[in-house]
């Protein structure tokens, strides 16, 4: 704690961190329950996974004009245009909604597409508002703060609808926005450097430059390929049982779609936390990378059959129980295998190029995740989840087998890559 009592004195972080707080938050309540009224509505996985759709275009057609425009603009108005903004865009969609199926989708696109200028301008603004040697603390704080509102947002999502119901808890959605809106307007100016035209350009030539320069490096080296491959596998994967939380509530743990946040997202919040915390101790007393990816792959395919053929057979107070232990440790397995491969991909990509593999990295797996999102509504649709289960516990084992095939040659060339 002594560590971030400089942060918590400085109070230009603070404004910065109060505004993030209600901004993540604000993004997961939305999440729920816009997902959640979508399922209600439709009773259809597909019409759940065009939400994701939704969110996911404005990175297509907005990511790069963003990214130029936050180093020309002053950050500190960029933050209280997105804030504000948004939240009328919410204020909007409770005064009109009145059951449009269409503006539920609409409100998601709308709110993402502000949310691309709000966040990088955000990260972009703590070395401007912290000392240097305090930023490993600031994001410390602000990954904190990301996990614990995901936790707390999908937790109290449905018990909001419950008792305000759908139309207050969008207006205390809204209050949020403008409150952090109210935070960020107290943070000094923070102009950029270079002049419009200049910085435009180039931002787009070299975005679009970085993309192909990341892309052929990464094709060339198989050692920085395959544990690519696998983060974009498992983020896809992590976002289509998203999209299927519902339908885990409802056919698997057998209670009612609002209930899926209290008995699905937060049992997979804690996991997640608890796998955050633990997996890197784990590695820091010599856990072997791939000695963890394949015990993780192994008990991740294992968790998850365990939840779609066993859990449902069970006796209702016996099934919730055991269903969300089964929950919290198959997201603490997932993590499992994200921290070591990603630790993994950092450590065997050289300092000059990991900018362009992690900036491909974002913008291929907003790419990549569309069809498998829509596939796995229409297979819901038609088999339901379980199917979709099994393929994702099948997909898990697939990669555990080619890890124990061609890790040893991946390791060799990436241990030659590091040489270099």
């Amino acid at each position: 704690m002594e560590d971030f009592r400089p942060l918590l004195k400085n109070s230009k972080f603070l404004y910065l961190w109060v505004s993030q707080i209600l901004s993540q938050l604000t993004i997961h309540i939305m999440n729920f329950i816009l997902l959640i009224r979508i399922f209600n509505q439709t009773g259809s996985t597909i019409a759940t996974s065009l939400l994701w759709i939704s969110y996911a275009l404005p990175a297509l057609l907005v990511g790069p004009f963003a990214a130029a425009l936050i180093d020309i603009y002053d950050k500190r108005k960029i933050l209280m245009i997105s804030n504000f903004l948004q939240a009328v865009v919410i204020l909007g969609f409770a005064l009109t909604y009145e059951g449009r199926l269409f503006l539920l989708y609409g409100v998601a696109f709308a709110y993402s597409f502000l949310n691309h200028f709000y966040v990088p301008s955000e990260l972009a603004s703590l070395p401007s508002l912290v000392f240097k040697k305090h930023l490993p603390q600031s994001n410390g704080l602000f990954f904190l703060t990301q996990t614990a509102s995901l936790i707390v947002g999908f937790g109290v999502a449905g018990l909001l609808v419950q008792v305000l119901g759908f139309d207050n808890t969008l207006f205390l959605s809204a209050g949020f926005l403008f409150l952090a809106f109210i935070s960020v307007s107290f943070l000094p100016q923070m102009k950029g450097e270079d002049s419009f035209p200049k910085a435009y350009e180039q931002a787009i030539a070299e975005f679009f430059k970085r993309i192909v320069e990341g892309y052929m490096f990464i094709k060339k080296h198989k050692g920085v390929l395959y544990p690519f491959l696998l983060l974009m596998g498992f983020q896809v994967a992590l976002v289509v049982l998203v999209i299927n939380m519902p339908l885990v509530a409802t056919d698997i743990l057998k209670v009612s779609a609002n209930a899926s946040g209290l008995y699905v997202a937060l049992p997979a919040g804690v996991g997640s936390a608890i796998g955050a915390l633990t997996i890197p101790r784990l590695l820091k007393r010599g856990w072997r990378k791939k000695r963890a990816i394949e015990t993780f792959l192994v008990l991740i395919t294992t968790a998850i059959f365990l939840l779609a053929f066993l859990v449902p057979e069970l006796e209702p107070s016996s099934r919730i129980l055991f269903g969300e232990l089964i929950i919290i440790l198959g997201s603490l397995f997932f993590v499992g295998v994200l921290i070591p491969t990603q630790t993994f991909l950092q450590e065997v990509t050289p300092g000059g190029l990991r900018g362009r593999v992690f900036g491909n990295y974002w913008f291929l797996v907003t790419i990549l995740t569309i069809l498998p999102v829509l596939f796995s509504g229409a297979l819901t649709e038609l088999f339901g989840i379980r199917l979709l289960l099994f393929l994702v516990a099948g997909f898990a084992f697939a990669i555990l087998m080619f890890s124990k095939k061609y890790g040893p040659k991946m390791l060799e060339e990436a241990i030659s890559l590091k040489k270099k």
